[in-house]
């Protein structure tokens, strides 16, 4: 099922700045009800006072946290493991529909597969694959988002013969996916509907 209907479907951290005054004259925060401008101590003589310069801002530098490519192996096992729960979705709809189960089960169904796409989505970008595979990861992720609006369109569907349409919409984008070539490239075995059934 998964080379047929192959579906191919930040954090910030901010740091705060504070200056000490460093011998300069007392200065007091204004309360809510006073004027904007800050009040000088009584001991220090008129125009004595320099007013404060202006807050410097200071840089916000962020970065990326940098992760390690995957050796193949590790690609391998990552690959399965970020795939399996697609394929399982994948499987337990075709077999809904095989049985021809009613609307209500194919369409949680089709929701399920919808759902499964965009995390295997998400996982596959946010892993660094070894070289000789990125190219089709990419492609798989690409196709991972083609397929997904037509499985959310298939869970929404009135009909079965609707639900059908947008059925082979996705399987035609998930088709263009790269995942019998991945399982080479990765010295995996071929795809076998009985491991996610």
């Amino acid at each position: 099922m998964r080379q047929m209907l192959a579906v191919v479907g930040v954090l910030g951290l901010a740091c705060v700045a504070g200056c000490g005054a460093d011998g300069g004259p007392a200065v007091t925060a204004p309360s809510p009800a006073s004027s904007s401008a800050p009040s000088v101590t009584p001991s220090e003589p008129a125009g004595a006072y320099a007013p404060p310069s202006p807050a410097r801002s200071v840089p916000v530098v962020r970065t990326t946290p940098t992760m390690p490519m995957l050796s193949l192996s590790a690609a391998g096992t990552k690959y399965l493991q970020i795939t399996r729960p697609y394929n399982v979705a994948l499987e337990r709809f075709e077999k809904a529909a095989n049985e021809n189960m009613s609307l209500t089960t194919l369409q949680a169904r089709a929701k399920a597969v919808a759902a499964a796409n965009l995390a295997e989505y998400s996982a596959l970008r946010s892993v660094v694959w070894p070289a000789k595979v990125s190219t089709q990861m990419r492609a798989l992720a690409k196709a991972d988002a083609a397929a997904r609006p037509q499985w959310l369109l298939a869970a929404a569907a009135g009909t079965k013969s609707e639900m059908a349409d947008h059925v082979q919409r996705a399987t035609a984008a998930g088709g263009k996916a790269p995942s019998t070539q991945i399982r080479q490239l990765l010295g995996l075995p071929k795809y076998d509907e009985k491991d996610y059934s």
